[in-house]
């Protein structure tokens, strides 16, 4: 019995010397990776048509409407930063549904006094402050009837689409 102490020990001893030998020369190496976020530029535009239309209202037929106007706010959001410009592209003429032929000029505008808001929209734009709901920016769009284009048309409904362009 003594023999297995004394053996039991020894090989003990010898693993425990062992242990000791191959972490003395034990090796590392080391690496690195990157942690990587990408952010790129973000711009919605919020514009419905039926919801945010510019609607003249009703005239009598063969009245001249000349001095009509309206409004309606188009709103921006854009990435913190990002620098945007609005485009405009419509026809410019309102157009009569049951008879195309009939027609009204009109031209939007800038601000309610009458300065033309361009189609590619390098003259309207902002630079934005995130995407938040409450971080949009209103723009709003005027147009106005051209004089002397509503004299004597007939009874009809005219209309035309705008269609908006964020370019960022």
């Amino acid at each position: 019995m003594t023999f297995n102490k004394q053996l039991l020990t020894a090989a003990f001893l010898t693993v425990g010397g062992f242990a000791a030998i191959s972490s003395v020369n034990a090796a590392t190496d080391a690496g690195a990776f990157d942690v990587k976020l990408d952010i790129t530029s973000s711009c919605k535009v919020t514009s419905a048509s039926g919801t945010q239309d510019i609607n003249f209202g009703s005239f009598a037929a063969g009245v001249d409407v000349s001095e009509a106007s309206s409004g309606t706010p188009i709103s921006v959001n854009c990435s913190n930063g990002t620098t945007y410009n609005i485009g405009l592209a419509g026809t410019g003429v309102l157009t009569d549904s049951a008879t195309p032929a009939n027609t009204v000029a009109y031209q939007l505008l800038k601000t309610a006094s009458g300065d033309a808001w361009g189609n590619t929209g390098e003259d309207v734009g902002g630079i934005g402050t995130g995407m938040a709901v409450d971080q949009a920016k209103e723009h709003t769009v005027y147009a106005s009837l051209v004089a002397g284009s509503t004299d004597n048309l007939p009874v009809g409904t005219y209309t035309d689409t705008v269609n908006v362009t964020v370019t960022y």
